[in-house]
């Protein structure tokens, strides 16, 4: 009979300790999941980027038209934006995709006939998930260096996708 209510006994401690162990693991309803986590999000544009171990600065001449998504998940346009830009910050619930997109727009009678055009898109996600600062950044970017207007121009003319961008990530 003792030893009934003993295998008794342990079976339900062991029940009870299961029943803890995934309340605090946000397996049950008492704990948090992954709907529930919060993340600060912040959309920026930089005005500068690193190519061969050198920072180089996009020229004034450029400028972007740009699509985001803001903290309701509708998409916000703005036009004619000059880096460096910041959105203020938001925060959202997971699950959440960030998302900025845009258009690199000039005018070509400001582009100097002579020198250095420096042209480049620099999105980036800047965000807080858990405490942690991170950001993300486009992999390949549509950055470069022209030594006069005529390079450029022509550059542009065979690669029109080089003026387009973007950025995403899935929270």
């Amino acid at each position: 009979m003792k030893r009934h209510l003993f295998i008794l006994m342990a079976v339900c401690l062991g029940s009870l300790i299961a029943m803890s162990c995934n309340r605090e693991n946000g397996d049950d309803n008492g704990g948090s999941s992954t709907s529930d986590k919060k993340i600060t999000i912040q959309y920026q544009m930089k005005d500068h980027f690193t190519q061969n171990g050198q920072q180089l600065q996009i020229s004034p001449y450029f400028h972007y038209n740009l699509k985001y998504v803001d903290a309701t998940g509708k998409t916000v346009e703005v036009n004619n934006v000059s880096a460096p830009w910041t959105l203020p910050a938001f925060d959202v619930k997971a699950p959440f995709t960030a998302k900025i997109e845009g258009t690199i727009v000039y005018n070509e009678s400001e582009l100097p006939e002579t020198g250095t055009i420096i042209i480049g898109a620099v999105p980036n996600i800047h965000y807080i998930e858990n405490g942690v600062a991170k950001d993300r950044e486009l992999n390949n970017a549509p950055v470069g260096q022209f030594s006069s207007k005529e390079q450029f121009l022509n550059f542009i003319s065979t690669h029109p996708d080089r003026l387009t961008f973007t950025l995403e990530h899935t929270f």
